[in-house]
């Protein structure tokens, strides 16, 4: 019923035209929603690669000799879908056998081969000056952190490396070894 004029107004029934319309307009909803979340779902794997990161640790002593020394067990693998920037941090832990009078220097680098100690911005060096008392256990933890550019796609490996510049001794050693290799897409 109309308020101002107390009439009642006819409704009309719906027809099988609107019916059908209503119906189609619902599909259409529901299949642009699914659209949209299958989207959703596909996103991630459409903006291409993303950080990837690996880790490892090793434990137990080895010897640090004169010549290079590659702390095994130490050595962390990532694989990769393309050029990019692998960066790997490490933290090592580096035990001197020192003698009164004699300078121990201890070289310490994370490396992309298990035979390089060469001397960069990235080597972190362990010493004990000559006049520190006699003492078999000075006990160093190294952080380490190198960036590595890679030219494409595969599996890169990087190592804990080490030698004795000055007052080697039989006893001086890795103890242990934690890496983090975190790849950044070019």
């Amino acid at each position: 019923m109309n308020s101002s004029t107390g009439v009642d107004k006819p409704t009309r029934p719906e027809s099988a035209d609107s019916t059908r319309k209503g119906t189609a307009l619902n599909v259409l909803a529901v299949l642009l929603a699914a659209i949209a979340l299958g989207a959703a779902f596909m996103v991630p794997w459409t903006l291409g690669p993303r950080t990837l990161v690996a880790r490892e640790s090793h434990g137990g002593t080895a010897a640090i000799s004169t010549s290079c020394t590659h702390y095994v067990g130490a050595e962390v693998t990532i694989s990769v879908p393309g050029r990019g920037t692998i960066v790997v941090s490490a933290t090592v832990g580096v035990g001197i056998n020192h003698t009164f009078g004699v300078n121990d220097e201890a070289r310490i680098s994370v490396a992309a081969s298990d035979a390089e100690c060469g001397i960069t911005d990235y080597t972190a060096f362990v010493s004990v000056p000559a006049p520190l008392a006699r003492d078999s256990s000075y006990y160093e933890t190294v952080p380490l952190l190198r960036p590595f550019a890679v030219s494409g796609a595969g599996e890169y490996t990087f190592y804990v490396n080490g030698v004795m510049a000055q007052g080697a001794d039989a006893n001086d050693r890795f103890d242990s070894a934690s890496l983090v290799a975190t790849y950044h897409p070019a």
